[in-house]
């Protein structure tokens, strides 16, 4: 038995293992470390680009409601879609304010702050049920900055708030499909043409979806660029990521 301190359980150990077998990939221990070396590098590089995207939307958000109905646009019924949830955001709103790390921020009422403020204690989750909830043209314009069809845009924040919370929970990302899948898109036609072929599921489909958010926020972008490396040094496991030229590779290399 050994004596060394188990990097991971045994259980997760295996799964990586079984989910190798799945692929009809080697399965020897260095292959399973490795695997969990790429998941893990994926799982970072997607985190921080995710994080671009949120301070982007944070930032995005506030201005379209700020040019709209002022610095409080936030507590303002005309800012929401006629059926929102306005009580339950606020409701969510003020726990934020409650569980702030800023004292003075916990003592404030929640009327006295400007969403400038608020937004910095805000989830992922509470942004997008808000830029959700908004009106369709405050909804337009967030979503056109980031490149976006404005009736795909609440699909597409659910779907990165649930890989983001994959992510921060350490779920293994290879080799299986994400429980809220992606949007179906027409536009714009160079994001269309790089998901096509990947499964609304699919990792590979996340992974250019996150790639493309946080594209808009600042180019050139390093975060971009440690996921395209990460990528092309491991062709072998592309497939895993239901990526179609790494299916294709599979196909190929099974001839």
């Amino acid at each position: 038995m050994s004596h060394h301190p188990l990097a991971v359980s045994v259980h997760r150990h295996e799964q990586f293992r079984q989910a190798l077998r799945a692929h009809e990939l080697p399965t020897s221990d260095a292959d399973v470390d490795r695997l969990q070396e790429f998941d893990g590098e994926l799982r970072a590089v997607l985190l921080s680009l995710i994080e671009r995207i949120e301070l982007a939307l944070r930032g995005r958000l506030d201005e379209a409601g700020t040019e709209t109905a002022g610095a409080f646009w936030h507590l303002e019924h005309r800012s929401f879609r006629p059926r929102a949830p306005v009580g339950t955001l606020r409701a969510r709103f003020a726990h934020a304010l409650a569980q702030s790390h800023d004292a003075d921020l916990r003592n404030r009422p929640l009327d006295d702050l400007p969403f400038a403020v608020l937004a910095e204690e805000l989830s992922l989750g509470t942004l997008s049920r808000t830029a959700g909830a908004v009106v369709p043209r405050l909804q337009e314009q967030v979503s056109r900055s980031f490149r976006m069809p404005q009736p795909t845009f609440r699909a597409t924040l659910q779907h990165i708030t649930h890989v983001r919370n994959c992510c921060a929970h350490h779920a293994r990302v290879w080799g299986r499909p994400l429980g809220v899948p992606t949007p179906h898109y027409r536009r714009p036609t160079d994001l269309v043409e790089r998901l096509a072929g990947a499964p609304v599921r699919s990792p590979y489909r996340s992974v250019v979806l996150i790639d493309h958010l946080a594209s808009t926020a600042r180019r050139p972008c390093s975060r971009s660029q440690r996921l395209t490396e990460l990528l092309a040094c491991h062709p072998d496991l592309l497939h895993g990521l239901h990526h179609p030229g790494g299916q294709q590779r599979a196909e190929e290399g099974s001839e």
